[in-house]
């Protein structure tokens, strides 16, 4: 062999050894990522066709309502979790322009957060508060909380109120990133309530948030990423790819703590249940709460002892990968 040729033979197999490593890690990665989250069901009410905001309700663990988007009729769905049926339609007294986000109180109340503004431009963003439907067909005079932001308009899609204390806080949903704003509390009825922008670190297109029920932590999610945020600093704690949809917009903790719903826009869109585990290092960490039927166990959901398998494995692998090639170019050497 060309003496030229053999000096590029070596790290040339380098190369395309570690590239075979990276890529058979990642698919690891994937294929144990999907294993863990199920479809629970599917939305097959055809008047669902743009579920946006979704929450769980504190009452019934199989009960979940939702929303949809801009240009439809102001209801809000009571859904039954397990197999996807309508229960009941509660029609709002107001006309949403873009509903984007459900939420819970403490109390059971019903939150909405009319707020999407893809342009940015509306002044008449507001939440309506109004109880659950458990089933059946409904009208509710909602009451309207109107918001103002201190930089003029911005496009909001997610609403998370805290279970423990009723802190409610927006999301924004920038392109590179978000600005997090905290609501007054109590809110006034029919007059402007400022939000506050708080400092943090938020991630770019949040589509839906909610509080964990414990209180400690946010889980936020964009098309395609969930992120744990903690509510005190807002910074990023961690983040896990979520299961492909055709368009990610919701996400629902379960009252469980151990896992949360995922959906999507369109019509027959799925709700995918995706276990959660708390970030490690938390000391003052409750009682762990009852399971919700169905969701995955705490050691189904666990993360792995070193909890970076992917990051271990290639290493692994290249060391040895590495050590090959040493000795195969160590004995070339010495045949020649």
């Amino acid at each position: 062999m060309n003496p030229r040729y053999r000096r590029l033979l070596i790290p040339g197999l380098l190369i395309a050894l570690l590239v075979i490593v990276v890529i058979g890690s990642l698919a690891r990665k994937a294929d144990a990522a999907a294993a863990r989250t199920e479809v629970v069901s599917r939305l097959s009410d055809g008047r669902i066709n743009e579920s946006s905001g979704l929450v769980v309700s504190l009452d019934d663990e199989d009960r979940a309502y939702t929303i949809n988007d801009s240009g439809n009729a102001s209801d809000v769905y009571a859904i039954r979790v397990s197999t996807g049926e309508t229960l009941g339609t509660t029609t709002v007294g107001a006309d949403f322009v873009d509903a984007e986000a459900l939420s819970i109180d403490g109390d059971g109340t019903l939150w909405v957060a009319d707020t999407g503004d893809n342009m940015a431009e509306r002044t008449d963003a507001a939440l309506y508060s109004l109880p659950e439907t458990v089933d059946g067909t409904a009208t509710a005079a909602a009451e309207r909380y109107p918001i103002t932001y201190p930089g003029g308009s911005i496009d909001v899609e997610a609403l998370v109120v805290n279970p423990r204390t009723g802190e409610k806080f927006l999301i924004s949903k920038g392109l590179f990133g978000g600005t997090v704003f905290s609501l007054p509390d109590p809110l006034v009825p029919d007059e402007p309530n400022e939000a506050v922008a708080m400092a943090g670190e938020i991630p770019g297109l949040v589509t839906d948030a909610a509080f964990t029920p414990d209180g400690r932590f946010v889980v936020a999610r964009d098309y395609s990423e969930a992120y744990v945020l903690d509510p005190v600093t807002w910074e990023i704690v961690s983040s896990t790819e979520l299961p492909s949809v055709d368009q990610g917009e919701t996400l629902a903790m379960e009252p469980s703590g151990r896992s949360y719903l995922v959906g999507s826009e369109g019509t027959d869109s799925p709700l995918i249940r995706v276990p959660f585990t708390a970030p490690a290092g938390e000391s003052d960490a409750p009682e762990d709460p009852a399971p919700t039927p169905g969701a995955p166990s705490a050691a189904a959901t666990s993360a792995p002892a070193d909890g970076n398998g992917f990051a271990g494995a290639t290493w692994f692998w290249a060391v040895v990968v590495v050590a090959l090639l040493a000795a195969i170019s160590g004995a070339a050497t010495r045949k020649r």
